[in-house]
């Protein structure tokens, strides 16, 4: 019952997608033909002429018209998506590839599917996903290096068939492991003491004088408008002169946070070197078809 329910919704929101494309014009009523071979074809036309989004409407049309979740019809969806930078699409066609139990290409679909989550950087879910071999445990670790600036001691580096993508992991390990993160809460308490200091323990000294000087001279003005007397003056530098000061702390804090962040960067790049997908693209052969 469940499952019946499930496909009429699923058959409802692909007829509600035609509609919608057919009515801003990004589909013709003319091409709205209900034979399922018509439709194939002219969706396999659209995709060699790289008109991706119409293909995906067809490619999804014969889907509906055929009623079976086709692999290969899927993936080509997958792959529209993903020519035309829409991931969050693209991983919704591969995982559906993924869920099939007889399908040929779920382990291409794997790995397409964990590419296109890298571009949306769902490094959650990424990490959330049961990897199988070298190329789906790359993401694995480029997920938890992006997350976490922290080496850990990784029990999966020795199952890594791979020799030169584990001797890059284990330098990059190494590497992580001399890293050393400042404290963002040290930061802000420095620049409560004297403003801008904070910014001193991340080596920005420049943004730490600058700090201090608009601080320091909203301040001195506001001194002298209490002692001429000037009280509207005084309460509106003393209000910028406090907005400054916060505005310090709160920036020592959020600059700190930055630098710890932008402490992978360059092991972030050296790992994408060997990035498996740059090194053998799993779209091109459907791009010969």
């Amino acid at each position: 019952m469940i499952r019946s329910i499930a496909m009429t919704l699923k058959k409802i929101s692909k007829i509600a997608l035609i509609v919608l494309f057919l009515s801003s014009g990004q589909l013709r009523a003319s091409d709205l033909s209900t034979d399922p071979e018509k439709v194939l074809e002219f969706a396999d036309h659209l995709f060699n002429t790289e008109d991706y989004l119409r293909a995906a409407i067809e490619y999804e049309r014969f889907l509906f018209l055929s009623d079976y979740e086709n692999d290969t019809i899927l993936f080509k969806i997958g792959l529209c998506h993903q020519f035309r930078e829409r991931y969050d699409y693209a991983v919704q066609s591969f995982s559906r590839i993924v869920n099939l139990d007889d399908s040929e290409l779920i382990n291409t679909s794997r790995i397409a599917l964990l590419y296109n989550q890298s571009k949306l950087q769902d490094w959650v879910a990424i990490r959330g996903f049961d990897y199988q071999n070298d190329m789906e445990f790359y993401f694995y670790y480029l997920a938890g290096l992006h997350r976490d600036s922290v080496s850990v001691n990784f029990h999966g580096f020795e199952n890594i068939s791979d020799d030169s993508l584990r001797l890059v992991i284990l330098n990059i390990e190494q590497k992580r492991s001399q890293l050393k993160q400042k404290s963002p809460v040290l930061s802000s308490l420095l620049s409560a003491v004297i403003p801008g200091l904070g910014k001193t323990t991340i080596k920005r000294p420049g943004d730490a004088l600058f700090s201090f000087g608009m601080t320091g001279f909203a301040g001195l003005v506001t001194w002298q408008a209490f002692k001429a007397n000037l009280l509207i003056t005084g309460i509106v530098s003393s209000g910028i002169t406090l907005s400054f000061y916060l505005g310090t702390i709160y920036g020592s804090y959020i600059a700190t946070v930055l630098y710890n962040e932008s402490l992978n960067d360059k092991l972030v790049e050296q790992l994408e070197q060997y990035n498996p997908v740059s090194e053998n693209p799993y779209w091109i052969p459907w791009l010969k078809k």
